[in-house]
C-alpha cells in the first residue's frame, strides 16, 4: 500500500512540474488501486485511498486539477475492478463496468473541477492537443473518455490476472460462445441511432460500446475457426464501408458516425445465427 501510494504521489508531483505528463500517466493510475485491492483485504483500502488523496493534494497544490480529474476517478475505478476480479466476475463485464464507471467519474469531475477551481479541463485538452474542430471534440468527449478508460482497465486486467494466479484466486474465463455480446452490440447500435436524434455525445458513446462487445463476437469466430463466420465478417465490414459511403451525405451535423455500427451489428447477427445453427446440428 505504501509503495503504490508513493507511485501515485510521484505522478501527482510530476504533473505539477510537467503538465503534459498527465496525458501519459493517466493510463497507469487505476492499475495501482486495482493491485492494492487485489493484494490487500477490503477493509484496508480506505487507508490507501485517503493517504493517496491527502499526499497528492499536498504535493500538487499548484495543480490540484490533476488530483480531482485523474487520481480520484482512478482510485474508485481500480477499487471496483479489483473487487470484481476477486469476486470472479467474467472479464467481459468487469472491464466494461469499470470503464463505464471511470467514464462517468471523469465526466462528473469536469463540473466539480470547474466549480472548485474555475478550471475547464476540456479547454486545457483543446490547447494541449491543438484541436481546431471543437464541434467534433465536444461531440466525441464521452467516447474519448470511454476509450481511455478502456485502455486503463484492460492494462489493469492484464496485470491483475497474473496477480490473481499468484494468490490462488480462480477466475471464470470469458464465455465467448454466449450470445450476450451479440445482444449488447445490437442494443448499443439501436441506442446510438436513437441518441443521434437529440444528443450526439451519447450516440458516440454507444458506438464505442458497440465496437467493444463486437470484439468478443470476433474473438468467438476466430476461436471457433469457422470459415463461414470469418468470411461473413469480411462481407459485413465491406458492406458497412459501402453503406457509409452511400448514405453519409444524408446524415448531417456529425450524425453520419452512427453508420459505423452497421458492420458490428451484421457481425452480431451472424454470430447469433451461427449459435442457433450449431445447436440445431
Amino acid at each position: 500500500m505504501s509503495f503504490f501510494v508513493a507511485i501515485n504521489v510521484l505522478c501527482a508531483f510530476l504533473t505539477s512540474v510537467v503538465p503534459l505528463a498527465s496525458l501519459f500517466l493517466i493510463i497507469f493510475l487505476p492499475l495501482t488501486s486495482a493491485i492494492v485491492e487485489v493484494m490487500c483485504k477490503d477493509r484496508w483500502f480506505p487507508i490507501y485511498a485517503f493517504a493517496t488523496l491527502g499526499l497528492s493534494i499536498v504535493v500538487s497544490l499548484s495543480s490540484i486539477d490533476f488530483t480531482i480529474f485523474y487520481i480520484v476517478p482512478s482510485i474508485f475505478t481500480g477499487y471496483i475492478f479489483g473487487l470484481f476480479s476477486k469476486r470472479n466476475l467474467p472479464p467481459m463485464f468487469s472491464i466494461f463496468i469499470a470503464a463505464c464507471i471511470q467514464t462517468i467519474l471523469s465526466f462528473v469531475s469536469i463540473f466539480i473541477l470547474k466549480a472548485i477551481t474555475n478550471i475547464n479541463i476540456i479547454d486545457i485538452f483543446v490547447k494541449i492537443l491543438r484541436i481546431s474542430d471543437r464541434f467534433w471534440f465536444d461531440s466525441a468527449i464521452l467516447f474519448l473518455f470511454f476509450f481511455v478508460s478502456l485502455i486503463q482497465v484492460v492494462l489493469s486486467y492484464i496485470v491483475v490476472q497474473n496477480e490473481l494466479k499468484k494468490f490462488n484466486i480462480s477466475r471464470k474465463e470469458i464465455d465467448v460462445f454466449s450470445n450476450l455480446a451479440s445482444c449488447f452490440v445490437i442494443g448499443s447500435a439501436l441506442l446510438s441511432f436513437t441518441f443521434s436524434l437529440f444528443y450526439l455525445p451519447l450516440a458516440f458513446l454507444f458506438v464505442g460500446f458497440c465496437f467493444y462487445f463486437c470484439a468478443f463476437d470476433i474473438a468467438r469466430h476466430v476461436l471457433s475457426k469457422s470459415k463461414f463466420c470469418l468470411i461473413s465478417d469480411g462481407f459485413a465490414l465491406f458492406f458497412g464501408i459501402i453503406l457509409y459511403a452511400l448514405l453519409n451525405k444524408y446524415f448531417d451535423g456529425g450524425r453520419d458516425i452512427v453508420l459505423f455500427v452497421v458492420s458490428p451489428s451484421l457481425i452480431s447477427y451472424v454470430s447469433i445465427f451461427y449459435s442457433f445453427l450449431k445447436k440445431s446440428q
